[in-house]
């Protein structure tokens, strides 16, 4: 794949990537050209909105859910996406804020996620996590919509779209401060340091319980994501070839 990438670099005439920190950190790796490396940034589908308590309650009683009594994590199970911070964290939350508003873990299983899976098998045995696995498209836009809370503690992403998915489903955020999620969020999310397990652990306090936060977080979650859209993306990405094409 290095080979490949090296072999790309060498024929392209210029250079598109869905976020500024990746473009940046593409030019400083590779030492390209940054005027001919452009970023366009990615949007949400439209499926990823907000939904009554009504319209999700069929789909998530299935899965023994209550609407807006859980907090949300989706993304693969591996490393790079810090889930290890997230259960730390949470465990250390009160056992009967743990069951009241249990953790739900959304994603494909990854490399070395062995001991992750073992944490995961023992928050289910004692009543405050569920493991998921890999879910269709349709069934986490619902859950989406359904957490009180959405967890993003990655350590680096090359945009950060479920950050962006939760924002516009009308849920609030607490994300990392790493790579590309800040530039996501933008001033929409409550950021903590990656490995930061107290910084995360009150951050999830006041998402839970601080009512007050909640409701400014979804407001702003909201206007944020509409930041981001696929026409945009589109019109920035023809600009691009276009550019090309006339050099």
């Amino acid at each position: 794949m290095r080979d490949q990438i090296k072999l790309s670099l060498g024929r392209a005439s210029a250079i598109i990537t869905d976020s500024e920190y990746i473009r940046l950190e593409l030019a400083r790796h590779f030492s390209w050209p940054i005027e001919r490396i452009f970023s366009v940034p990615l949007a949400s589908s439209p499926e990823f909105k907000p939904r009554s308590y009504e319209e999700l309650l069929p789909n998530l009683e299935l899965l023994n859910l209550i609407p807006g009594n859980y907090t949300l994590f989706s993304g693969t199970i591996e490393p790079r996406k810090n889930i290890s911070t997230l259960l730390d964290a949470y465990a250390n939350l009160s056992l009967g804020i743990r069951k009241s508003c249990p953790l739900v873990v959304v994603g494909y299983k990854g490399w070395k996620s062995e001991d992750l899976h073992r944490r995961f098998d023992k928050g289910q045995s004692e009543g405050w996590l569920k493991y998921l696995g890999f879910v269709s498209n349709d069934l986490l836009a619902t859950l989406m919509s359904g957490a009180r809370l959405f967890v993003y503690p990655s350590y680096y992403e090359g945009f950060g779209l479920p950050v962006l998915e939760a924002m516009a489903s009308g849920v609030p955020v607490i994300c990392s401060n790493a790579s590309s999620l800040s530039e996501v969020a933008g001033d929409a999310a409550a950021f903590h340091a990656p490995e930061d397990v107290d910084g995360l652990l009150n951050l999830l306090r006041i998402g839970l319980e601080n009512n007050e936060w909640r409701t400014g977080a979804i407001k702003a979650g909201f206007i944020q994501s509409q930041n981001f859209s696929w026409d945009r993306c589109i019109e920035e990405t023809l600009k691009v070839y276009k550019s090309v094409l006339n050099d």
